[in-house]
């Protein structure tokens, strides 16, 4: 599975690939925006998410990613 996360833009939509994302900040002039910043879009991209949404977006996403490869790999 490729480790994608769906996000709002404040004008249409964007797919991130979860494992490049590098950071996040919140947007300086609209708090209710978070900056991210990826390998794609190192300058940051905005998204419409409040920081600490965004952040349960992408955990959710490295954790799924992080139990499916534990599956792969059976390190139990």
């Amino acid at each position: 599975m490729i480790p994608l996360i769906g996000v709002k833009l404040p004008k249409g939509n964007a797919i991130l690939l979860t494992v490049t994302i590098g950071g996040a900040t919140t947007n300086l002039q609209n708090p209710k925006q978070t900056d991210v910043y990826t390998d794609s879009f190192p300058e940051g991209i905005t998204i419409d998410h409040p920081l600490h949404e965004f952040y349960d977006i992408w955990m959710s996403s490295l954790l799924t990613d992080l139990e499916l490869y534990e599956e792969k790999v059976d390190v139990h």
